[in-house]
């Protein structure tokens, strides 16, 4: 397996937990199964993690590696796809041969020294190990911007989302230096030091496009109609990957002065059809307007569908199809069950087109493997940034998926925003904490906190 070192560390102390044994290659081309392509590939493995089957818990390997689960009956209670490559985000191939794991580990420990910035640090974007880094950061007062461009410094590039900690927009701190060393140096995050605010492209350190960092106010829902697990997912998350604090509201308690205290409300996967009544929705419209956000995951996603100024709607939502729908309505009682299985999707990962100049993207490639729970598909949205998307025949590279509840996601959105005044509603279809175990895509919802729709540019 292949990947950024973050993606590579975290796997790792997944195999620590469960006592599997792995090691490191310097092999030239390995060929066997790509998950990537779905089929037959081919990879250069120096300096690739090597997991052997060969070992006692060899079983375990092949289950949490398992590319795409056979199964004999569809319906079934859990999920049928939980592939350990793309819940990290790795390119994998599955090789028949032995691989030899006796190569030291290619990424050493990272240790900054204090160094006298002239003009600040700057740090790429890639994992949650960055987010976390970010989350002490602002707790510790530091000032931090992030850039919507590409980036060059001495000869370096560094991609979108970047963060960049100025001398200038800390220059109160006395403990500048050190404080950024040391919170780099506990979460072994590389900073480079930068003696001047000038890049070597057009995006400087004062470009319109290196935007300050709020530090969000997080509210999340808790209670009637919120998913316990999805709450739960979310609790966690900020408790202990994350380590930022938010703040839990309970439905029945919630109320638009309440609101007021925040920047952020996450609505955890639920079934909000009694708590977003009228008032509610219109006190929740005027605080976006005034520049609040919203995060909706999963199955909250549907409370939006059809609102006016919300941009969301479910496909296949027009009268004439329903009706369509009925008058098929003859599958005799017997076949009922089997039939049924067309419209599920339990819990399939389908490759997804991402827009990665948007914010809410960023840390990623163009590409991204998606778990799905359900087969809620919804339109592009006419207006806002669909940011995830399949267009056109969707592509599953495991799990089960009905002919028409797979036929049902062309041309479909999976993760978007709709600006409403100055704040933004931010759609997570693919609900990216589900059980917390698809570490790929978490980054979503901490680029959702901090990065869009943030137009904070001086002090």
């Amino acid at each position: 397996m292949k990947g950024h070192p973050d993606k590579i560390h975290a796997l790792t102390k997944l195999l620590d937990k469960h006592e599997i044994k792995y090691g490191f290659t310097n092999s030239g081309s390995v060929s066997g199964y790509n998950y990537l392509k779905n089929g037959n590939g081919s990879m250069d493995a120096v300096g690739a993690l090597v997991v052997s089957t060969n070992q006692p818990k060899g079983k375990m390997v092949k289950v949490l590696f398992e590319p795409d689960a056979k199964l004999s009956n569809p319906l079934t209670y859990d999920i049928t796809a939980w592939s350990v490559p793309h819940a990290y985000g790795l390119e994998t191939i599955a090789s028949t041969s032995l691989i030899a794991a006796n190569a030291a580990n290619p990424y050493p420990k990272i240790i900054n020294q204090v160094v006298r910035a002239n003009a600040g640090y700057v740090v790429s974007w890639n994992s949650l190990y960055d987010a976390a880094f970010l989350s002490e950061l602002l707790q510790n007062d530091i000032r931090v911007r992030f850039s919507e461009k590409d980036l060059r410094f001495g000869g370096k590039d560094f991609k979108k989302g970047s963060l960049i900690i100025t001398k200038s927009d800390n220059r109160t701190n006395e403990k500048f230096d050190e404080t950024v060393t040391k919170i780099a140096n506990k979460h072994e995050r590389a900073l480079y030091v930068a003696n001047s605010s000038f890049s070597d492209s057009m995006t400087d350190f004062g470009s319109p496009d290196v935007k300050l960092i709020n530090t969000q106010r997080v509210a999340l829902l808790r209670g009637n109609g919120t998913s316990s697990l999805s709450y739960g997912s979310l609790w966690h998350f900020f408790e202990q990957q994350l380590k930022y604090p938010v703040t839990s509201i309970d439905t029945d308690d919630f109320n638009a002065q309440t609101l007021s205290q925040f920047d952020v409300l996450i609505m955890p996967s639920g079934w909000y059809g009694r708590f977003l009544n009228e008032n509610t929705l219109d006190g929740l419209t005027a605080w976006v307007r005034r520049g609040g956000k919203i995060i909706a995951l999963g199955n909250a996603v549907s409370s939006f569908a059809g609102k006016d100024g919300f941009g969301i709607k479910a496909k296949g939502s027009d009268a004439s199809e329903e009706k369509d729908k009925k008058e098929d309505n003859l599958t005799p009682y017997d076949q009922r069950e089997s039939e049924g299985v067309k419209d599920l999707i339990t819990g399939s990962i389908y490759e997804t087109t991402l827009d990665a100049s948007h914010p809410m993207a960023f840390g990623f490639g163009d590409t991204y493997y998606s778990l799905k729970i359900g087969n809620d598909a919804y339109d592009f949205l006419e207006s806002g940034y669909n940011v995830g998307y399949i267009k056109g025949d969707p592509r599953t590279v495991s799990g089960f998926s009905g002919a028409d509840a797979k036929a049902g996601l062309a041309n479909s959105v999976t993760f978007a925003e709709n600006r409403i005044g100055s704040g933004s509603v931010i759609y997570l279809v693919d609900d990216v904490l589900f059980r917390s175990f698809w570490e790929n895509g978490k980054l979503f919802l901490v680029n959702s906190i901090f990065f869009v729709n943030n137009n904070k540019f001086t002090l």
